[in-house]
């Protein structure tokens, strides 16, 4: 088990500053803001529970840049079809990573199901400990939208 910025930092430092990154909604979005604040290729999807794989999946497919897709356990089972429309496409520039505390921790860390070890899909599974409230993301959806077409 790592902490939630042990796995995020670990995620950017595997595919770097010019990926596209897209976050799920809560506390993911957050702690990426935290760590990454002026990078201008990051789409938080603030307030849309469980689609940033699906919202990845459609950059990826019209762009060859890697697209890296962040989300939490709770989200994933919200949308867990979208793991096998993911290997069914099976694009190269893809990477999906999961950030798994056993709970849905943005609204009362009340507890979801367990995962299994793998999903067709997805890349990996990391175990984070609830590492507790952060601030809220600082860009608002019209300019983190403007921002991030511009790295597309």
């Amino acid at each position: 088990m790592v902490t939630r910025n042990t796995a995020i930092k670990e995620i950017f430092n595997t595919h770097g500053s010019e990926a596209l990154y897209v976050t799920n909604t809560g506390y993911i979005s957050r702690a990426v803001y935290n760590e990454f604040p002026s990078f201008p290729n990051i789409l938080y999807m603030q307030g849309s529970m469980g689609i940033a794989p699906c919202i990845g999946l459609g950059i990826a497919l019209n762009t060859k840049k890697d697209v890296v897709v962040l989300s939490g356990d709770g989200a994933l089972l919200m949308h867990l079809g979208i793991t096998h429309t993911i290997r069914d496409y099976n694009l190269p520039n893809l990477f999906t990573y999961i950030l798994d505390n056993g709970c849905h921790e943005s609204v009362g860390a009340y507890k979801c199901s367990s995962l299994e070890n793998s999903y067709p899909g997805i890349n990996k599974i990391y175990k984070i400990t609830n590492d507790g409230k952060l601030p809220r993301v600082g860009i608002d959806s019209v300019t983190n939208k403007n921002q991030f077409k511009t790295c597309l």
